[in-house]
Formats: C-alpha cells, structure tokens, sequence
C-alpha cells in the first residue's frame, strides 16, 4: 500500500460528528493523521449536539484546540465541505452516517451517464469511511446497514476486525474493514502497568447501563462505602455529561440526580463522592482505580498502566457492551472496589483486543482511498443507493407516525 499522497496537493479529510463522544473520536483521529493531511472536523445539527464544555474537551491536546469554534452545520449544508474532500469520516450515529454518504453517493449517481445496467459505477471521487467510537464489540447488522455505502469501516481491535469482516461476508457487504488503534491511546506496544498504592477511585459513568435505577444506586452506594472504608482515598464519578445535557445515548436515570436522591433519604453523605466533567485524562493519574461496567475508559487506563476493574454485578455479556472483557483479568465486582482490589489485564487478551501492534498504519490506508478517488477507481452502487434511501424513509416515518400506524402499516407490507 502506498504512503505517497495524492499528486495534486495534500489530501483533504473532513470528519462529520454528531455528539460528544463521536466528536472526541473524530478529533483525535485527524490529529493521529499529522499535518501532512489537509485537516477539518464539522458538526452536524442534531438534538444531541455536544455542549460548549464538551466541545472545548474533546478537542484539548489536538490540533484544533487554539483553532476557532468548530463549524455547526445542517445536514443540507455539508454539500460543498462533501464535494471537495478526498475522505469523509462519518463519525456519528447510524442514521447521519447514512445520511451523509447518502448524499455523496447520490450527487455522484446524478452526474455519472445514465445506463440501463445496475452494475455499480466507477468515478466517485471521495472516499466514505465509518467506524464507531469505542467498544465495538460484539459486531452488529444494525450498525453496518446504516453504514452499508462506505468503502471502508474502522475496526480498533483484531477481535473486531475478525466479527466485523465475517457479518459483512453473511450479508454480501464490500467493505475493506482496517483496523487502528483506538486515536486516544498512546502507549507502544503492550501497556506496562505502574506499581502504586491506590488513592483515588475513578467510577466511569455511561448513559445506559447499568440499565435499572436500583443497581445504579446500589453503584453509588458501594462508592460512598468505599470512602467511609478508606478516608485517604478520593472517590469521583466521572460523568459524560451532567443531568440534562446531550449524550450520544439517552441516560434516564444520571448519577448526579441519583446521588441528589440518596443524599437527600439519608443513605449516602455530603462529600463522600466527588462528580466531575471533562477530559477522562484529568482523573487518570497513577494511584487510580477505574471502574465502570464497560466504559471505553478502561482502555484509556490500561493504556497508563492503571488497574482497572470491570463491574460483572449487572452481567457480563453483549446485551451490556462488556462481553469484549471476559477472559481479561478485569471482570470484578463492586465488593473489590471497597476492598480497593487491584488487576490488571492478561497479555494475551491485550494483543487481541485494542492493544495490537498497528500496521500498516491508519494513515496509509487512508491515503490509499483517498488516491483511489483522485485516479477515478471509487465505485457506487445504484441498487445500495436506493436501498439506503429506502431505510432512511423507515426510519423517518418511525419519528414522525403514531405507533399504531406503524402496526398497520407493517401488517399491509406485503
């Protein structure tokens, strides 16, 4: 694969996001390309648009952090950024991905000579590339339909390559699948994890899970046990977002609001728990302990060295996104996290999952799609076009049709 990028100038990447954790990926992500990419990263307007305080941590430590407001843009407005960029990353939920590629596929079908065939058509000059932001494991249908008219997907670990490239082989997909460690860890090679007696204890929070009200309490509980047990050791809640601000995910019951709660029954006590905002690396420092039930967070710790302890409490399993843990080292329980118990991932598992050795590199791969477009080889398939438009339109009608219309409706479809 060449690394030589294309002829007329230094490639142009622009990364289409949707909320605060595609908006870090895609952050990081054209930071790892180096300024030897023409570099830019937009937002699309949607109701999960990440806050001011979020924007400004996703983009601390990468090549936008002196640069001016990141652009917020229509989905109608991105046609000219689309048409001049060599790649487009859709970092973003299903249906925008969808969307965006949707678009870039559709203008090249109106401008390429009509023909009777439904063989795919040669000529597209810019590359659609995918990936999800964290954890992609196990591989879903769901998520690569939505993606179905990218020319590559983004995998970040070979046990995700490996799922992802035999779902596309069950349901004819034509993707390359690449894979690239995740943008935000910075280790080389296998992670060395650091001696240290632990004196924080660091819970990475999620939207959805754990799923019940009561087994969230029960986490805020064990925190506040945890504290009472070890006085020298802080305890902190690092939240994506606090109670009623937009996430990638709808959080129904937000941990802060929860702790209002208990504190104010009487089961928990002021200033026994500390919740905080912003960058996941603010609070990693050697003498933590992250837990979560299966927050990419961990990864960022076992990048450090850091132990970590993934909460089987709840399960472990794919319906709670921490299958990917099991055989680790790392399943524990919120009893070792009073006990302050210490673990640390087995190598095996490491160079399977996140911790690979990366090459070639994400960067190359890139360029070669990006050369591709330039010498006219990218192709579009008019059937995947109209099968793309078609989801789209479903989903559409399930945000805008009451639900016993939706009945009728799929009982009438033939």
């Amino acid at each position: 694969m060449s690394e030589a990028p294309p002829a007329a100038g230094r490639p142009r990447i622009l990364a289409v996001a949707d909320s605060d954790s595609y908006f870090k990926f895609a952050c990081a992500t054209l930071h790892r390309l180096g300024p030897g990419w023409d570099r830019q990263v937009v937002l699309a307007r949607t109701p999960i648009l990440p806050t001011a305080e979020q924007r400004a941590s996703a983009v601390e430590g990468t090549f936008l952090q002196d640069a001016p407001p990141t652009q917020v843009l229509p989905l109608a407005g991105l046609g000219p950024l689309l048409d001049t960029a060599d790649v487009v990353l859709a970092a973003a939920t299903g249906p925008i991905v969808q969307e965006v590629f949707h678009r870039v596929a559709a203008s090249h079908l109106r401008g390429a000579p009509r023909s009777a065939s439904s063989e795919p058509l040669p000529g597209r000059t810019t590359a659609l590339v995918s990936a999800l932001p964290g954890v992609a494991y196990p591989a879903t249908a769901k998520a690569m339909r939505f993606r179905a008219l990218g020319d590559a997907f983004i995998t970040h670990s070979q046990a995700e390559a490996r799922e992802f490239t035999e779902l596309l082989g069950s349901v004819g997909g034509t993707q390359d699948i690449l894979t690239a460690r995740l943008p935000f860890l910075g280790s080389r090679g296998e992670p060395v994890p650091v001696a240290s007696a632990v004196h924080s204890v660091v819970f990475a929070a999620q939207a959805k899970f754990p799923v019940e009200r009561g087994q969230r309490e029960q986490v805020l509980e064990a925190l506040a046990r945890t504290r009472r047990a070890h006085p020298d050791v802080e305890v902190i809640v690092k939240l994506r977002a606090r109670a009623g601000e937009p996430q990638t995910h709808r959080e129904e019951f937000p941990f802060d609001r929860l702790w209002d709660d208990l504190l104010a029954r009487g089961r928990v006590s002021a200033g026994e728990v500390k919740f905080v905002t912003g960058p996941m690396a603010g609070v990693l420092r050697p003498g933590t302990l992250l837990a979560t039930v299966s927050s990419t967070a961990v990864l960022e710790a076992i990048d450090q060295g850091l132990p970590c302890l993934v909460l089987g409490d709840f399960g472990i399993g794919p319906e709670l996104y921490n299958g990917v843990f099991a055989g680790s080292g790392l399943v524990g329980s919120l009893r070792d996290v009073t006990e302050l118990a210490v673990r640390h991932p087995h190598s095996a598992w490491l160079q399977d999952h996140y911790f690979h050795a990366q090459a070639p590199p994400l960067g190359a791969a890139l360029l070669e799609l990006a050369r591709r477009g330039r010498a006219g080889q990218l192709s579009t398939s008019p059937e995947a076009v109209a099968g793309a438009r078609l989801l789209a339109l479903r989903n559409r009608l399930r945000t805008v049709l009451p639900a016993p219309v939706l009945r009728l409706i799929r009982t009438l479809r033939p």
